[in-house]
This record gives structure tokens, sequence and C-alpha cells, in this order.
């Protein structure tokens, strides 16, 4: 496997965070206990309150911003984007269960399965085109740039 540009590397290392909460989830999701899957939530609510909202901000703003309307990246952008708008939604109804006192299982594993996936289909189909079409120079201006600018 080819290296990650550095510009991306604290990216990559947000999405290993992010699937390992999304595991949690998905394992949270059977635990029979109401209270136990609340905590689980609240965790996660945690946990996209504080790193996963700042890292979505950083991808759209540095690195989506400039290929949303090149012909070949454009539709990978806007499925990152829309899978964003997801994650947000299914992270809100979340917020909102575990404010209540619960959390449905149902949320949780499907928002486990949007990151994952999500995760995957940035890693493997979307950073790639990223490193090809952003120049060289920019990419090291992103990598300088990083988590001060957002």
């Amino acid at each position: 496997m080819a290296r990650r540009h550095d510009a991306l590397i604290p990216l990559s290392h947000d999405h290993h965070h992010a699937l390992a909460q999304a595991k949690r989830l998905a394992e949270a999701a059977s635990l029979s206990e109401g209270a136990a899957r609340a905590r689980a939530g609240d965790d996660f609510i945690n946990f996209y309150l504080g790193r996963m909202l700042r890292h979505f901000r950083e991808e759209e703003e540095l690195f989506f911003a400039p290929l949303v309307d090149h012909e070949e990246a454009s539709d990978k952008v806007l499925r990152a984007l829309a899978e964003h708008l997801r994650v947000h939604a299914l992270a809100r109804a979340l917020m909102r269960q575990v404010t209540e006192g619960g959390a449905d299982p149902t949320t949780m594993i499907d928002l486990s399965k949007l990151i994952t996936a999500h995760v995957r289909f940035e890693e493997r189909d979307l950073f790639p085109v990223v490193e090809r079409l952003i120049s060289e120079d920019e990419l090291m201006d992103l990598a300088e740039a990083g988590r001060r600018d957002v």
C-alpha cells in the first residue's frame, strides 16, 4: 500500500479513531440494558462533537473544496459531502435519544455502518484522487495549514 501524503495523514488517523468508535457503537447496540447503550451513545456523541465535526470541516474546507468542480473528482466529493450530512443527521438523532435517556439500537447500527463505509470510501477512493489532482505545492500548503486554520 502506498504511503499517504503528509497532508492527509492526520485525517487518516482520525479515520482510524472513527472506525473504533463505529465498532463500539455496533457492539453497544446489542446490549440489552438501555442505560449501557445510552452510555455508549454518549461516548460516541462526545467523539462526534469533539473530533468528528472538526475532521469533517477540515476535509471539506481544505481538501474537498478545491476539487468540487473537477470532473474526475466531483462525484466522489459530492458523495463524501452527502455522507457527512447523513452522519450529522444520525448523530443528532442519537444525541436526542441519549438526552432522553436511551439509545435506539437501529440508530446505533445505522451510524456504525455508515461511518465504516464512509471511511473506507474516503481512504480507498477519494484520498487517492485528492493526492493525484491537488498539486504537491498546494498539498504542502494544506499540510502546513492543517488543523490550525479550520
